[in-house]
């Protein structure tokens, strides 16, 4: 699909969970609705910032093409970070967390619709369908491998022992890497003199 596509889908899909948190529901469902809120956003900004919107800048300042509506974009980015982390650092008072949540669905939703109205119908404008679809690729790509990093980030738990097990490990294959060049340096037999030297000795 082409880049301009994969936005769209993944606005439609952080659309969804904000009506589901705009819903009714206990303290807990919402906690869930959140991490995934969260986990959405940061994949949007990501795919956003370190590829459609870096090769836009490019071409727009290439056409003397105006950037307001794009810096607009990125600092929306950074205001939803924020709220977003000072929600993960935890509110104990629920009123207070419930009205901190209510204000990131705000957020968001306002950004999505600013960005849908004003940076991706610049894009569209500016930049040609074979460009967006290598784009695309190029987001599909760095999706797959931040997928296989989550993964194995959820395998090894960074706990004290696993960072202990992690460390034994890095040890035994230094003493092995060490040990194997000592042995390769003892198996390797002497220089054989160079014929300039066999002449000396004559």
């Amino acid at each position: 699909m082409d880049a301009l596509t994969l936005v769209r889908e993944d606005h439609r899909r952080i659309e969804v969970l904000l009506e589901r948190l705009d819903g009714e529901g206990g303290d807990r469902e919402h906690e869930t609705l959140l991490r995934e809120l969260q986990a959405m956003v940061r994949h949007h900004i990501d795919q956003e910032e370190a590829i459609l919107f870096t090769i836009f800048r490019e071409h727009a300042r290439r056409e003397g093409v105006d950037l307001t509506s794009l810096d607009r974009a990125v600092e929306q980015h950074r205001v939803i970070e924020r709220l977003s982390e000072e929600l993960t650092d935890g509110v104990r008072d629920t009123a207070a967390r419930r009205a901190k949540l209510s204000l990131l669905v705000e957020q968001v939703r306002a950004h999505l619709v600013d960005e849908v109205a004003y940076v991706l119908a610049a894009i569209e404008d500016l930049i040609d369908d074979d460009t967006l679809m290598e784009l695309g690729r190029r987001m599909e790509q760095r999706e797959v491998v931040i997928e296989s990093r989550r993964q194995l980030a959820t395998v090894v738990q960074d706990t004290a022992r696993s960072r202990w097990f992690a460390a034994a490990l890095g040890g035994l294959a230094a003493i092995g890497t060490a040990l194997f060049a000592v042995l390769a340096r003892r198996r390797r037999p002497p220089p054989r003199p160079t014929g300039r030297r066999r002449l000396r000795r004559r």
